[in-house]
């Protein structure tokens, strides 16, 4: 029970925390709000406000028990003492039947989900890297550079609540922290019914979204997606307030919920633009002054949005990494990967339509990862209520958000824009007697885990819960072993492995369990380069590569370039080296030597280092004119320069020289091609660039090309197999 004890600690103390922050935020606008409206807005506005609060003390590693415990002790003391006597008025109340019918799904749903949060997390980006990154950071007491893993690029206003529950209650605590943005969703839309005067469709907006068989599965995780889809709907209820009041007082709280909506995660962005054009929209209507209200929006979302945009600035280079390579080129993360991962995620795997992918997401959830409900196939009806000046603003809201889910099959993408269309549906079909309470029935029923077993078996969803793995009767070892296959490596790598070490993997094992840093293979350009030389390393050089000469009369330069005429078949265009030459003996290479490269000129040393296991390589789609160059620092003179490719290579180039008065004057456009020499002991090599590059352990899983070769050969590889488990082998 002790652990038990720590998980309901770290997550409620960091809920209670927001809830107090949030109280002392809302006290200028307190007599907006009825009484639960106040508490709700107190937990979403202190979230956002604490969100940001635990990443400034992250700046300065200052996230610790001591400090959060004094910290969060004086919030809630400070709330207490202004809010002593103040309560506000009731919203209007429920019809008793919708009021009961409330009651019992959101009591049954919210045990259901309770156990299943306080479980342990097996989650699969919660393990893989949300909590993998929280825990780096925890161990840091504060934010690190992490520029091996682009997922810590993205935006985490949600993993700075993770972090502060994490600190006392590790993993499943920070899974409570999002299951309490779960509760807080159906609370949210009842109120919103309830406050403007239709509280039958509140209600069952708030019980289908509640219900959904993806938004119980998500919200219960170490996700993002609940949160913003509960933080989304915040931003649009503070804007129908404002609207009716046209209090000023409120607009600072649109700005930070919006600009929250960007720190949870980068789909909500869109949020942020549609708030501010909502103000500037109504004000100009309203004939009142147009410019204050749009620029206190804008500001108020910039404290939320500009903290990650910096951090990415300083350390990746690229404000909106892992995105927008193109426009800020960094060694970080190549531009080539990011075009391919966007393709892989705006497709559906079987590659089917997008028509088919909303179909699966409604009724299967194989492709979509995810079941949103068969319930919602009834979306269009909700159009046919667009008179209704409500019904238009959920439906156009919920357009906001869908360029998430263009952007990324995943059915979770959809999530932001449930509450949205329940709503709308429920106020189109309101007008039907009882076709909406059978609806809600129906949801109840058609998503408990025993109902929902008609779905593709691998569909991720809920089952019912252990309570013995919630409640820690069984360990917490034997639940995790059991659901995560993975498990027992992080486990193992923990008990084998000394201090924090770094290891190279294709398939990362439970890494969210581990202290040490396993460096995926595509989530960095570190990381990929790591993986294309092991790969090279089991394929003789002189069947991949070939040399292509360029000879050229006698000529004295100081600096000469090779240049991409036409890419032909390439994607890409690569050089293994690149070597310079006179009368027949290759020009040293000397520390003088000033070497570029356009595009990506981090990686042109690997051009010029005598190994056949790296490669210079655009990574972005070949184009004329890149090039690569070399200022030999002073005159030299060569006659011949030869470039080590692979032997698909179809580019067409040209080298050129600099004369006297600085323009390029062309030498050799035709190339002579010669095979490579036999070379051996590239493994070996490959386990020596690892080294070099302070990656001295392999996590080779036994289904992995490369897995049998390293088994085989460890004397060739010059490794030493540490141990075997669960299908994987570290060697070191």
């Amino acid at each position: 029970m002790k652990t038990v004890l720590q998980i309901l600690f770290g997550a409620g103390l960091t809920v209670g925390t927001s809830l107090a922050l949030g109280s002392l935020l809302l006290a200028r606008v307190r007599g907006e709000f009825r009484r639960t409206e106040f508490a709700l807005f107190s937990f979403l506005c202190g979230s956002a406000a604490l969100s940001l609060l635990i990443f400034l003390l992250g700046t300065v590693h200052l996230v610790s028990r001591g400090v959060l415990q004094v910290l969060a002790l004086a919030l809630v003391a400070a709330a207490v003492w202004f809010s002593r006597g103040r309560r506000g008025e009731p919203l209007a109340p429920l019809p008793e039947f919708w009021s009961t019918l409330f009651q019992v799904g959101f009591a049954g749903y919210g045990i259901l989900y309770f156990f299943h949060a306080l479980a342990p997390e097996v989650s699969p980006d919660g393990v893989a890297y949300h909590l993998e990154i929280v825990g780096q950071y925890a161990r840091a007491h504060g934010l690190v550079p992490i520029t091996t893993n682009m997922y810590a690029s993205l935006s985490e206003g949600l993993e700075m609540l993770f972090l502060m529950a994490y600190t006392f209650g590790r993993h499943s605590a920070a899974a409570m922290v999002h299951y309490s943005f779960l509760l807080a969703l159906p609370l949210l839309l009842v109120s919103y019914g309830r406050r403007f005067g239709f509280p039958a469709a509140g209600v069952f907006a708030g019980l289908v979204a509640f219900t959904c068989p993806l938004m119980g599965i998500d919200g219960i995780s170490a996700y993002n997606d609940v949160a913003l889809a509960t933080v989304a709907f915040g931003v649009f209820y503070l804007l129908e307030l404002w609207d009716r009041s046209r209090n000023p007082a409120l607009l600072p709280l649109v700005g930070l919920l919006a600009g929250f909506c960007y720190a949870l995660k980068y789909t909500g962005a869109f949020v942020v633009p549609a708030a501010i054009a909502f103000v500037l929209w109504r004000q100009v209507r309203s004939g009142g002054g147009w410019f204050k209200g749009p620029l206190v929006v804008a500001l108020c979302a910039a404290a939320q949005v500009a903290p990650w945009m910096l951090k990415n600035w300083f350390w990746m280079g690229n404000p909106l990494a892992p995105f927008g390579n193109a426009w800020f080129p960094n060694p970080h993360i190549y531009i080539a990967f990011e075009q391919n991962y966007r393709a892989i995620l705006s497709k559906m795997r079987d590659g089917s339509t997008r028509t088919a992918g909303v179909w699966d997401a409604l009724f299967v959830g194989r492709e979509s990862q995810g079941l949103i409900g068969p319930l919602f196939v009834l979306t269009p009806f909700a159009f046919l209520a667009l008179r209704r000046r409500e019904v238009c603003r959920l439906l156009v809201a919920a357009l906001i958000l869908l360029p998430g889910y263009l952007g990324n099959y995943g059915g979770r993408f959809l999530l932001p824009c449930v509450p949205f269309v329940a709503m709308a549906l429920g106020l189109a079909l309101s007008e039907i007697r009882f076709l909406p309470a059978a609806l809600v029935v129906f949801q109840l029923i058609a998503s408990l885990p025993s109902v929902s077993s008609y779905l593709y078996p691998h569909t991720w969803r809920l089952g019912w819960p252990s309570v013995s793995a919630a409640l820690r009767l069984e360990p917490e070892d034997n639940f995790l072993t059991r659901r995560l296959s993975s498990y027992p490596v992080a486990r193992r790598l923990d008990a084998v492995l000394p201090g924090v070490q770094t290891i190279f993997a294709d398939d990362a094992a439970a890494p969210a369990y581990t202290r040490h840093r396993i460096l995926v293979s595509y989530t960095s350009a570190f990381n990929e380069r790591l993986s294309e030389i092991l790969a090279a390393a089991t394929v003789p050089a002189e069947k991949a590569l070939i040399e292509s000469q360029y000879r050229f009369a006698p000529r004295t330069t100081r600096r000469i370039r090779v240049v991409l005429v036409d890419p032909g078949s390439s994607s890409q265009w690569c050089a293994a080296e690149i070597r310079a030459w006179n009368q027949g003996k290759e020009l040293a290479r000397q520390p003088a030597w000033r070497l570029d490269a356009r595009p990506n000129p981090w990686d042109v040393q690997m051009a010029f280092d005598n190994s056949y296991l790296t490669r210079w390589c655009t990574r972005e789609p070949a184009a004329a004119g890149m090039h690569v160059e070399i200022d030999f620092g002073a005159p030299a003179t060569l006659d011949m320069l030869t470039l080590e490719a692979g032997t698909g290579e179809t580019a067409a180039l040209r080298i050129e020289a600099m004369d006297e008065r600085g323009g390029w004057v062309a030498l050799s456009e035709k190339a002579q091609a010669a095979p490579l020499r036999k070379l051996s002991g590239l493994r070996r090599a490959a386990m020596q660039e690892f080294k070099a590059r302070g990656v001295p352990y392999l996590l080779v899983k036994d289904a992995a090309d490369n897995a049998e070769d390293l088994w085989r050969n460890k004397k060739f590889w010059g490794v030493r197999e540490l141990f075997e488990v669960a299908g994987y082998r570290l060697y070191q």
